[in-house]
């Protein structure tokens, strides 16, 4: 069953000069109920751009986005997006920050909340944690808060832009290994963006390979290796082709962007 539908999108931004910067072109991409997909490309190339257009932030300037065949018309309880910054309420601990979502869709009665919440922190594994403000907790944690926070409020999809980037490399794969085992139970539908191939590899059903600016597909590479994941498998022969096989792409990107530079 196709959840995410994006039909030739198209993304402009209006320009000081009065001119047009076109940001995405012609993107195609149909993602299944349930699936995790990643998508990695050069930087500027319209990554984040399209997860926005995805969870309705950004209307298209030309094209559709469909979600369960539906066009997408704004943000909805259907998705959650979660940001590379930790976007916690200072203020909040722990609990609370996580309660935010729930609170603001009055959908869940309070006694309900305070279940769901103590079900997500055994989930991320914050209990004992359910008291301290985000000054006090580490870089990994905060990020658990803030998928804990998005898995509250139950969404059938989980748009997440570069989570990890600003995490130390050793907590990075923890996180990494963190998501699936979540996602093997959650079992959403994933958009996932990175700069980083090995993390491209290790979460996804299928990678998208993004050209450089305007955004565009490139390549859409399935991924056969096993389910479930842990991190021995980036020595598996199959996880070492693929990165070399994204890299060998993004690198003629690269090479494409510095003539095409060189050249005006």
């Amino acid at each position: 069953m196709v959840h995410i539908d994006l039909r030739q999108v198209m993304v402009t931004f209006p320009q000081p000069d009065g001119g047009e910067f076109l940001a995405v072109n012609s993107f195609d991409l149909k993602v299944e109920k349930g699936e995790f997909v990643t998508i990695v490309g050069p930087s500027g190339c319209g990554k984040s751009t399209i997860l926005s257009v995805v969870d309705g932030l950004i209307r298209p300037s030309g094209g559709e986005a469909l979600i369960n065949g539906k066009p997408v018309t704004g943000p909805g309880s259907d998705r959650a997006l979660v940001f590379q910054e930790f976007a916690l309420l200072p203020w909040r601990t722990v609990e609370s920050n996580i309660m935010l979502g729930l609170e603001l869709q009055h959908k869940v009665p309070r006694g309900k909340i305070e279940a769901l919440v103590s079900h997500y922190i055994k989930m991320v594994g914050l209990q004992g944690f359910e008291r301290h403000h985000p000054h006090q907790l580490s870089g990994g944690m905060r990020q658990r808060v803030g998928i804990a926070r998005a898995l509250a409020v139950n969404p059938e999809i989980l748009l997440m832009d570069e989570p990890f980037a600003a995490l130390d490399a050793q907590t990075r794969e923890i996180m990494s290994a963190e998501l699936l085992r979540i996602w093997e139970q959650e079992k959403k539908t994933v958009l996932f963006v990175t700069h980083s191939i090995d993390e491209a590899v290790y979460l996804a059903d299928r990678i998208v390979v993004l050209s450089g600016c305007p955004g565009c597909v490139r390549e859409i590479i399935p991924v056969s290796l096993s389910r479930p994941r842990n991190l021995e498998i980036k020595d598996e022969a199959e996880f070492v082709r693929l990165r070399r096989h994204i890299w060998g792409l993004l690198e003629q990107e690269a090479q494409r962007q510095a003539g095409g530079r060189a050249g005006s």
